[in-house]
């Protein structure tokens, strides 16, 4: 029985360096973090919270995504510390360092990333072992966090000449198929509202689960090569923290089972009571990385607008739990 036990703990512990896995939605058993590292420290003497320190003095000279490039940098290096010391059975260690990186970076990340890691900052845990799991699951949830388009005054008459809204009679089918967390055993749900163009629902993470989507399937296959990217004008439940995904897939990924490639966007400035929403952006160019399940597959594979097979939207953990909704008041291809 104590031989057993080891063994189950080890494997456990093992966990905390694994790779991403093949799940739609990592437990807290999962690891999602990746393995290169910006930001090292220096293991005879530095702490992570003097790392976290001199980025935080140097943050500021930086774009919003360099930043949570640096913070991600900073958790994977207090991961790379943490998780051996929890393997040799110093786990007060492994939770005071967590600790120590979530107390530095937590005031300089963004709001619903913040949320999640102050919460556990408070938290009271009964051992060790709870808290560096818990510290662990928050790690996880921010390297995972990809940096959303948002509506841009950098797009100018000069950049954008045309606007080609989507239509159900002229551009894609009336009716889309929803796909959700279902297909692996989850619970969430979701649907389109035709009438006002809304994507309604509710993610849960029972059963490992957390996402809803609907998928526009063309009966031919699309040629989008005049055009630049997608443009949405969108207004959503809680701009502050939710954000979604447009799904894009092609004939390649028509060959790889479950297979596509994704964006994220949202609407944080937008005045749910005001009018027309301003227009988001996003280039075909930036759909660069094929995924599978949530697993990113190897680089070099990018969209092919000449070969279009489907269109997406996806609301998805971890900045949707729960109920939201989605208004897509237009849509469509610039050129």
């Amino acid at each position: 029985m104590v031989g057993t036990f080891k063994l189950r703990r080890a494997a456990f512990a093992f966990l905390l360096l694994s790779d991403r896995t093949l799940s739609f939605s990592p437990s807290p058993f999962q690891s999602t973090f990746k393995t290169n590292y910006s930001v090292s420290l220096d293991m005879s003497g530095s702490s992570s919270s003097s790392a976290a320190a001199a980025a935080s003095s140097s943050s500021s000279s930086l774009s919003v995504s360099q930043q949570m490039d640096m913070y991600k940098s900073l958790i994977s290096t207090a991961i790379s510390i943490g998780a051996p010391a929890y393997n040799t059975g110093d786990i007060p260690e492994c939770a005071r360092i967590y600790k120590e990186t979530s107390l530095q970076i937590a005031p300089m990340l963004p709001q619903n990333l913040q949320t999640g890691l102050e919460a556990t900052i408070q938290q009271t845990f009964k051992d060790a072992d709870e808290e560096a799991w818990a510290f662990r699951k928050q790690f996880d949830s921010i390297i995972d966090y990809q940096m959303p388009f948002v509506p841009s005054n950098e797009m100018t008459n000069a950049t954008v000449t045309i606007l080609e809204p989507f239509t159900d009679s002229n551009m894609i089918p009336s009716h889309p198929c929803v796909v959700n967390d279902n297909v692996m055993g989850g619970v969430s749900q979701g649907k389109w509202l035709p009438a006002s163009k809304t994507f309604r629902g509710k993610t849960s993470l029972a059963n490992n689960g957390g996402f809803s989507s609907l998928r526009w399937r063309f009966d031919r296959i699309q040629n989008w090569t005049y055009a630049k990217g997608i443009y949405l004008k969108v207004r959503h439940s809680d701009p502050s923290a939710h954000t979604f995904r447009v799904i894009l897939k092609d004939t390649t990924c028509e060959q790889v089972r479950l297979s596509n490639f994704k964006n994220v966007f949202c609407n944080p400035h937008l005045d749910q009571k005001a009018g027309d929403a301003n227009p988001i952006f996003i280039p075909f160019d930036s759909f660069d990385q094929m995924e599978q399940m949530g697993r990113r597959l190897s680089p070099g594979q990018v969209f092919n607008r000449a070969e279009v097979t489907e269109l997406g939207l996806m609301a998805i953990k971890p900045t949707v739990i729960g109920e939201f909704e989605l208004h897509i008041q237009e849509w469509g291809l610039y050129s």
